[in-house]
């Protein structure tokens, strides 16, 4: 019954036992000024002392804004369980502790005609982290939809349309540039590429910069090299046989995601190759499966959370400084030395 009173305590009851209006407690609960400092330090003991909790749902009807960060995600059963974006969360998570700000999460039905615009109003959500956007369509209306009802967000990847907005990812070249050198400094020369998934902006992004650089690097050149998976780890099982079935096989592969470096990995085995003795492999990303795998993976590693924790910072700048010009963050990746390669 204790518990039960305590977190039914409103400002009605803080402002009686104070002695003031109670829409003195509602200023000094809101951070807000026009409250003397000792007054302040008063309430706020004596909310401490009755157990007093704020309601942020019915903050959130009154004023019709959230103190939640909505994180946004194209339909997938398996996003739960993928590490690469619990990395990412964690971010998010740690920065919504900073900010004192709740976090939720939505699926984006892109068949049923979702838009990001429309979650952010039914669930009353003002700002939003924008993960994995699938380009296969046009997303500038439902952006600038966003703006125009002063929801803020950021991106979490490349943004890829013609608008100036926040978006944190990971500088695609500089860690294509480090994984070429890494291969060609182990003396390979004919190198197999798992490409991404063409659809989002890392894939094609990831693809170019080897077809630009591993020319530079002196790899050997032949189209049948290059492979087009989707970051998935079966989409590496899928595609490695066909480079296994080359007349020329290559001395090292490199895959544009841990995944499907570890699909990868799993065919070879099968086939009874050793790694790296007989074919080495690289991945890209140093998802927490990375080291795990037998032999651990050679990768260039991402700095998930922090990227998690730099978008969240980049829509709450925005949010709070209507001065504030959008940015886009290409963090530095780094290489992960470890025994496949």
């Amino acid at each position: 019954m204790k518990r039960f009173e305590k977190t039914s305590i409103t400002i009605k009851d803080i402002a009686k036992k104070a002695g003031v209006a109670h829409s003195t407690v509602s200023l000094v609960m809101n951070d807000r000024e026009h409250v003397s400092p000792k007054l302040r330090e008063k309430i706020l003991k004596i909310a401490n002392e009755m157990g007093y909790m704020p309601n942020m749902v019915a903050r959130s009807l009154i004023s019709k804004k959230s103190s939640t960060v909505g994180v946004v995600f194209p339909e997938n059963p398996h996003f739960f369980t993928i590490t690469y974006f619990l990395m990412i969360i964690e971010g998010i998570q740690n920065a919504c502790k900073k900010y004192n700000r709740a976090l939720m999460f939505f699926s984006l039905d892109q068949t049923k005609g979702e838009s990001y615009y429309q979650i952010s109003r039914k669930w009353l959500i003002d700002l939003m982290i924008i993960m994995n956007v699938d380009y296969t369509r046009d997303i500038s209306k439902d952006i600038q939809d966003l703006r125009d009802n002063g929801i803020y967000f950021s991106f979490l990847t490349k943004y890829l349309g013609k608008e100036k907005v926040n978006s944190v990812c990971v500088d695609n070249f500089e860690g294509v540039r480090i994984a070429l050198e890494y291969l060609a400094s182990q003396g390979h020369k004919r190198v197999g590429f798992i490409a991404g998934n063409p659809n989002s902006a890392d894939g094609p992004e990831r693809s170019q910069a080897y077809k630009a650089l591993s020319r530079k690097f002196g790899f050997d050149q032949d189209d049948e090299l290059t492979v087009q998976g989707d970051f998935t780890f079966e989409s590496g099982e899928r595609e490695m046989p066909k480079l296994l079935t080359l007349k020329k096989r290559p001395t090292a592969i490199f895959a544009a995601s841990d995944y499907m470096a570890i699909g990868a990995m799993r065919v070879m085995k099968e086939e009874g190759l050793s790694i790296p003795k007989d074919m080495a492999v690289m991945g890209f990303d140093n998802t927490l499966e990375a080291a795990y795998v037998e032999p651990a993976l050679t990768t260039i590693r991402q700095p998930l959370q922090e990227m998690g924790e730099k978008a969240v910072d980049l829509a709450i700048r925005s949010m709070n400084d209507e001065n504030f010009e959008p940015q886009t963050l290409a963090l530095k990746p780094e290489l992960m030395k470890r025994r496949s390669c």
